[in-house]
């Protein structure tokens, strides 16, 4: 058998295909143009990183910093809060990789076994309702929930009158749990969507042939559901590590109080960049952390390659 000579692509084809979707092409530019303009032109500002910036000299104006410019990256790795910072962001993110990443994926393989239409609905409708509400919103509802005289101690004090009501949101042990519900709550239903999707692409002879087989409603999902879901499952896995380095700014940030000791990145970064004006080390923590969220990224996708044969890029 001899192999086929893959023909020399045209600059008549392009044209071609440039014509033929000249609609979908113009859809993206908005897209494109937000990306550049957000993402890629700000990077410009990185420079800040190696320099002893000063708001008034400017980016330019402003001298290089010492150690061959790398002395803030030094300086931030040597500060003891940014460190407990970094392995709270490490911690809290785990976590949520852990707990909130399957969470979707189980809620879709039980949503998917349910053959009443309506309760199916229901459920599903119900359980996308919280990704709709604001963050801001999510931590005004934690607050009156869980204060002194919210609904959880009214519950407790019904059952033990005698019990002395709690301020939950000013535990530290209870911090993290506290953010890693919130999260799973806001985001499990409205990420199941992707893989329902997935799910509904799945060939249904394949569920024929396996139940003539004798396989079970539960051996059905495991040996043919998941299996032919996994390449999404690989993709969404592989962007959730690309943001491990990553924290939920806006509930972290909105629930702390004067009781709480818990740091992450984007904290600090807000605390010490913007509050007490230390730009060039709270841009060299972020690159440091866009870096080894890059490296982290990569790794995955090699895993995930090799593996599964899935790769995002």
């Amino acid at each position: 058998m001899t192999a086929t000579a893959k023909k020399p692509r045209r600059k008549g084809d392009f044209l071609v295909r440039l014509n033929k979707y000249k609609f979908l092409y113009l859809m993206t530019i908005p897209a494109i143009a937000f990306t550049m303009i957000f993402a890629y032109l700000p990077m410009a500002g990185l420079v800040v990183a190696f320099k002893d910036f000063d708001i008034w000299a400017g980016i330019f104006g402003s001298p290089w910093a010492d150690r061959g410019g790398f002395a803030h990256f030094i300086a931030v790795f040597q500060n003891q809060a940014i460190r407990a910072s970094i392995w709270n962001t490490l911690y809290l993110s785990t976590l949520n990789l852990l707990i909130s990443f399957p969470a979707p994926i189980i809620f879709a393989l039980l949503l998917n076994e349910l053959r009443l239409a309506i309760f199916k609905r229901v459920v599903q409708t119900i359980s996308y309702m919280p990704h709709f509400l604001s963050w801001i919103s999510v931590i005004g509802i934690t607050m009156v929930f869980f204060a002194q005289f919210g609904p959880l101690n009214e519950f407790l004090s019904t059952i033990n009158p005698d019990r002395t009501r709690r301020l939950f949101l000013a535990e530290n042990d209870l911090f993290v749990p506290i953010l890693v519900f919130l999260n799973l709550w806001k985001t499990m239903g409205f990420q199941s969507i992707i893989f329902l999707a997935a799910i509904s692409a799945v060939d249904p002879q394949l569920y024929e042939a396996a139940a003539i087989d004798g396989a079970s409603r539960f051996k059905q999902a495991w040996h043919v559901t998941v299996p032919a879901i996994m390449p999404t499952v690989s993709v969404m896995f592989i962007l959730q590590i690309g943001s491990i380095m990553s924290s939920n700014f806006e509930l972290v940030f909105g629930l702390q109080n004067a009781f709480i000791d818990f740091e992450v990145i984007d904290t600090v970064v807000y605390r010490h960049g913007l509050l007490q004006r230390g730009y060039s080390q709270a841009t060299a923590l972020g690159l440091s952390r866009g870096l080894i969220a890059l490296f982290l990224t990569v790794v995955a996708n090699q895993i995930c390659k090799k593996l599964g044969n899935v790769s995002v890029f």
